[in-house]
């Protein structure tokens, strides 16, 4: 599995069809969340189209899986500054096609199918709320 050298979650990789794992291997492997994203907005290069022949509905399945696949790589930890945990969960609702950027609702629609996902952003709500707890006993 790609990334192995990272805690990542692999349930959105694992329900991608057959046809569509090799580019999506591709996708983790060698390009950044960066990338991933610009590629979400605006649709995969020239050379990614070539490589792989997908339906634009097949690249956007693979995208997403990507994503949320890249997104779970961050190990959040306490002091992870709370402006990035809220834009990895801005992202990841992107990914998952939410209208809204909330955490709780982020993890209510994964929590069934993808619960290592879920356990992630409780991880990263609870390191947020550790962490603004922190700064407050630093400023009092």
């Amino acid at each position: 599995m790609p990334g192995n050298n990272h805690d990542v979650v692999a349930s959105f990789m694992d329900t991608l069809p057959l046809p569509v794992r090799e580019a999506a291997t591709d996708l983790i492997c060698y390009s950044s969340l960066k990338e991933m994203l610009s590629i979400r907005q605006e649709g995969p290069t020239e050379f990614l189209q070539n490589r792989f022949n997908l339906s634009p509905e097949e690249w956007q399945q693979v995208v997403n899986a990507v994503i949320m696949t890249k997104v779970s790589y961050f190990q959040i930890e306490l002091n992870f500054p709370n402006r990035y945990i809220d834009k990895l969960i801005e992202i990841a609702c992107y990914a998952h096609g939410m209208p809204s950027n909330d955490p709780t609702a982020l993890y209510q629609s994964v929590l069934s199918d993808h619960p290592s996902f879920a356990m992630w952003i409780k991880n990263a709500i609870q390191m947020k709320q550790q962490n603004l707890r922190l700064a407050q006993k630093q400023n009092s």
